[in-house]
């Protein structure tokens, strides 16, 4: 009995949301300050807008890569898509699943192959540039993976 209570609670914790507090980012509002790296991250993914006292509202996106690049020049103030290492700077590996601060970031929306984000980055290929193909990160678990210009993901905004 005592060691079946003791996995249930072990897997509950590994499922628990990540929300472990970052002295690198600082929320303010509707953005997240990254003082080590100086980047601006929006707060919510598009689709969603930070409301005081219930964080991010609304249903996250999942758009191509082409069309996130317009409503990033449509927001202005120098929002864009962000590369693949710019994405990776926000897995935190102290985070089981998911590996973003859900405290800072909010939720996820996993469409059952993950919770897919568009990058700006290109896919190599060794020493080969392959432009039909581009990085998404998955924040369920922090795997990188290559996607072509027409497939739909969340994106979340940098400057």
């Amino acid at each position: 009995m005592k060691v079946s209570l003791f996995f249930f609670l072990a897997t509950l914790s590994l499922m628990a949301e990540c929300s472990f507090k970052t002295a690198a980012l600082i929320a303010k509002e509707d953005e997240v300050v990254d003082k080590k790296s100086g980047l601006i991250w929006r707060r919510c993914s598009l689709g969603q807008e930070w409301h005081k006292g219930k964080g991010c509202v609304g249903e996250i996106e999942l758009i191509k890569r082409k069309e996130a690049e317009e409503r990033a020049n449509t927001l202005g103030k120098g929002w864009r898509i962000p590369s693949i290492d710019e994405l990776l700077t926000l897995v935190d590996k102290r985070c089981q699943t998911p590996v973003i601060n859900m405290a800072l970031f909010g939720k996820l929306y996993d469409t059952g192959e993950g919770a897919n984000y568009l990058s700006s980055s290109i896919h190599l290929e060794g020493d080969e540039v392959l432009p039909t193909l581009f990085y998404t990160i998955n924040f369920i678990d922090g795997s990188v993976d290559a996607h072509t210009k027409e497939y739909r993901g969340a994106v979340r905004l940098v400057r």
